[in-house]
């Protein structure tokens, strides 16, 4: 097993995760909270009555489409063989390394398209090209499926000549949790590991025997606990259709050994945050360098509210800075 530098540190490596709160201060922040647990999360939980309206998203990214990136970035497509790409470069980025970045949406939605302004954010606060997959997803094919396609995405930069100690895995959502799912297939093949793993907002287990247990559940403004248990049953049921064979291990109950350097942020009411912070937990007794944000108040992968949102901006220059210092480390 290839294992980073860092990995060999041993007994420099911190006791715990590295915790950090950041306060809300803006007014913006709290009307995103506001719109969101008004419009979104009603939305939401209505799918779970409904998955098929899940389709009625691409309208969303049909919208989407329409949205210009900043002036100066590029975008190329690419073909992963089993899916395509987009490669985008924000203005003086270099060619010190790269971003794979893996898009949220539950596993069900969202695209290219809906994420292209939130990964040419990426690129400019990382100073790197973002490599944005459109891996397939629910119901059509497997987790495991997802997970090749994103594997897709890291050979194809390994083959355009980045050193894998300079490319991060960047992930939102659900995004984030095929960001350790990757890392965790990477390592248990023998192969090289990435510099470093960001998540916003990340999932971190299908399951919902953990978030049922959060006494906060209610107030997160985007998911319900309905939700949540209809994205697990819609995974058991896509299992069994697929024929897939043996328990699923989640990545917060995953060895988490000789993984790079992690980065989680998440918004304090959110109904994921438990999961984060035992994963960070996890993270850290395994011996990996882990820092736990803690956004005060703000939503579900805030930072795809930047400019707009003060604290948006802040949270992707934080995971800009952890991207180039661990790049820089290896």
């Amino acid at each position: 097993m290839t294992l980073p530098a860092h990995a060999a540190a041993g007994n420099d490596l911190p006791a715990g995760p590295t915790r950090t709160r950041f306060p809300r201060t803006s007014r913006r922040s709290a009307a995103l909270a506001g719109g969101m647990h008004a419009v979104a999360k009603p939305a939401l939980n209505l799918w779970s009555y409904a998955p098929p309206l899940a389709r009625l998203s691409r309208i969303m990214d049909r919208t989407a489409d329409r949205l210009t990136v900043p002036a100066g970035t590029s975008v190329e497509s690419v073909q992963l063989g089993p899916c395509d790409a987009e490669w985008i470069r924000a203005p003086r980025a270099t060619e010190e390394g790269a971003v794979l970045y893996l898009h949220g949406g539950a596993l069900i939605v969202c695209s290219l398209a809906s994420h292209r302004l939130l990964v040419a954010s990426t690129s400019r606060v990382c100073r790197v090209p973002a490599l944005n997959v459109n891996f397939r997803m629910l119901p059509h094919v497997t987790v495991e499926e997802m997970v090749g396609d994103c594997l897709a995405g890291y050979r194809w930069l390994l083959a355009k000549g980045y050193p894998p100690e300079k490319i991060s895995i960047v992930g939102d959502s659900a995004g984030g949790y095929l960001s350790f799912l990757v890392a965790l297939a990477l390592r248990d093949d023998g192969l090289p590991l990435p510099g470093s793993i960001a998540g916003m907002s990340p999932l971190l287990d299908l399951g919902t025997r953990r978030k049922a247990a959060n006494p906060h559940r209610d107030k997160c403004d985007l998911f319900t606990m309905r939700a949540c248990e209809a994205l697990e049953h819609l995974v058991e049921r896509v299992d069994r259709r697929h024929e897939v064979q043996g328990r699923r291990v989640q990545p917060i109950d995953a060895d988490l050994t000789g993984l790079p350097p992690v980065l989680i942020q998440m918004g304090s009411r959110e109904i994921l945050r438990p999961d984060a912070e035992e994963m960070a937990d996890r993270l850290a007794a395994a011996g990996v360098p882990t820092h736990l944000q803690i956004w005060t108040g703000q939503v579900h992968v805030f930072q795809a509210s930047a400019p707009l949102v003060p604290e948006a901006g802040r949270a992707l220059r934080e995971l800009g800075r952890f991207v180039r210092v661990n790049r820089a480390a290896g």
